[in-house]
């Protein structure tokens, strides 16, 4: 029914300092540079003469995993989600979107000096672990907005996972965003029945020394169980998305759930060639009520409809058809 993640947007305070992060050391190219229109403002439940500004960056232009950094003039409202530090409103196991994962050069420590030095603070990691066949070595880190960033080097990783490894120094599209999923049988459901997105490739429990290190990652006890699912396009190798569910673990939704206005993660923008049966499908299966589709000028000039709907971890999807 849709395409994977094309775009995550980005609420930000300091765009210069987004921009250096994301443009400059991780080598995003910039896309469009432009002010969110009338239509799309109110799309996003937002006053219409609010001066919103959306930046729109690529890996080497490549249509998936991109970032989308929206700077309010007004200054953005609060994080969502902050789960680090000795006042952060929300747990790490709170459900809710959880991180962005980024491929990177061999060595990953390397890559986490690199982007520690450009104002993002280490909070776990490098870890390294086995999943099915793959080998994984990753890192949390915390990046401008609070948005937890997750590098990770794919030792061992299918190639229908991970387009190609970046350039050394720098960092892949938004292969997967990670999210702390609280009903495991209502995420398939929104994934699999409602989007048309499997968990083919990863449905684990796991078990052991991985778990205990998956939970030393994420920063939870490490007696906790961890099964992860992956959701994906199986045309594209990235804008992925990776549930976690911490079982009886997992904790109530974090204290602002992605919201346009929000700082942090906002949106989860993917294609969507007829959005009427998109429509018709999550509402057959009990998986949405009431979705409004609207006629919008997005940032390229170009017309499209547009649908909002929100999934049952906290999740906004912004479904676009040009």
């Amino acid at each position: 029914m849709i395409s994977g993640i094309e775009c995550v947007t980005l609420g930000v305070q300091d765009l210069d300092a987004a921009l250096h992060l994301y443009r400059d050391v991780c080598g995003f190219r910039v896309e469009s540079d432009t002010r969110a229109a009338v239509s799309l403002l109110s799309v996003w439940g937002l006053p219409p003469y609010s001066d919103v500004r959306l930046v729109e960056l690529s890996s080497d232009g490549y249509a998936f995993g991109r970032i989308r950094l929206a700077a309010f003039a007004d200054g953005a409202g609060p994080a969502t989600r902050r789960d680090h530090g000795p006042d952060a409103p929300d747990l790490p196991t709170a459900a809710g979107p959880k991180a962005l994962d980024l491929y990177v050069a061999p060595p990953l420590a390397d890559a986490v000096g690199i982007l520690g030095a450009s104002g993002c603070a280490l909070r776990a990691g490098p870890i390294r672990f086995l999943v099915r066949d793959a080998d994984s070595e990753e890192a949390l880190l915390t990046g401008p907005g609070d948005v937890p960033l997750l590098l990770m080097v794919g030792h061992r990783h299918p190639v229908r996972a991970q387009r190609k490894e970046p350039a050394t120094g720098r960092t892949g599209e938004v292969a997967t965003v990670s999210v702390i999923v609280a009903d495991l049988a209502a995420t398939r459901r929104f994934y699999a029945d409602g989007l048309g997105l499997h968990g083919v490739d990863i449905d684990d429990e796991l078990q052991g020394a991985e778990r205990e290190r998956v939970c030393r990652l994420f920063g939870v006890a490490a007696d906790t169980r961890v099964t992860l699912v992956l959701f994906r396009d199986p045309a594209q190798p990235s804008g992925k998305v990776l549930g976690v569910h911490f079982h009886e673990r997992t904790t109530a939704a974090l204290a602002h759930p992605m919201q346009p206005g929000n700082l942090g993660v906002n949106l989860f923008s993917t294609r969507c060639a007829h959005l009427e049966a998109l429509r018709e499908r999550l509402q057959a299966n009990g998986l949405a009520e009431h979705l409004p589709i609207t006629h919008v000028a997005l940032g390229d000039g170009m017309p499209a409809r547009v649908m909002l709907a929100r999934g049952p971890n906290g999740e906004l999807f912004e479904f676009i058809e040009r």
